[in-house]
């Protein structure tokens, strides 16, 4: 959403005895003043009207063991802002309780260096200003039990691409956001 600053007109209008241009220039400073705020917002995916809304929903992720770990695969194919962290939270039950979480920034695959520990894996997706999305658990309502470390091949998941790149698309050729008609996602509040 975008600064509003009211009385603009009337600002320009102003007219002061020994400086008849004030009213413009004051008008011309707020302007200017407001076109930054808004590349601002627009920049930091924030919300200048309240908490900005999380990003749209994850569509699931694929959980696989790797010889180091786990291999950690995360579809999202909705349109949002670059600037957006994925997290991984893990647990040695399927309720999460006492989960530990790990940051794994743009990307949407992520190595996860446990070991052979066995545990439960769900992902998040937030902008830095924001909340999270709900949650993804590997395995859906019944999440499933993934071992790490428990193949001794390397197979890697597909990749997801990494911030606005899609699918396939090398790193680095995304645009400031994603969308499937070419315009800004709406940017909403909670």
């Amino acid at each position: 959403m975008s600064l509003q600053v009211r009385n603009l007109d009337w600002l320009r209008r102003l007219k002061v005895d020994g400086a008849p241009e004030i009213g413009a220039r004051l008008h011309e400073m707020v302007n200017d003043l407001v076109r930054g705020v808004n590349t601002l917002e627009s920049q930091t995916n924030a919300n200048l009207d309240g908490q900005p809304a999380p990003p749209p929903a994850i569509q699931g992720v694929n959980v696989v063991p790797h010889p180091q770990g786990v291999d950690i695969s995360i579809q999202h194919d909705g349109n949002f802002y670059e600037g957006l962290g994925y997290y991984v939270d893990y647990a040695d039950n399927p309720h999460f309780q006492n989960a530990r979480t790990q940051f794994i920034g743009d990307s949407r695959n992520h190595i996860l260096p446990v070991g052979n520990w066995g545990g439960y894996y769900q992902v998040r997706a937030k902008y830095p200003t924001g909340v999270s999305t709900a949650p993804v658990i590997f395995g859906g309502p019944v999440p499933r039990l993934v071992k790490g470390g428990s193949v001794s091949t390397v197979s890697l998941l597909p990749t997801q691409g990494a911030g606005t790149t899609r699918r396939g698309q090398p790193p680095g050729f995304g645009s400031s956001f994603r969308s499937a008609n070419g315009a800004p996602p709406v940017r909403g509040t909670q």
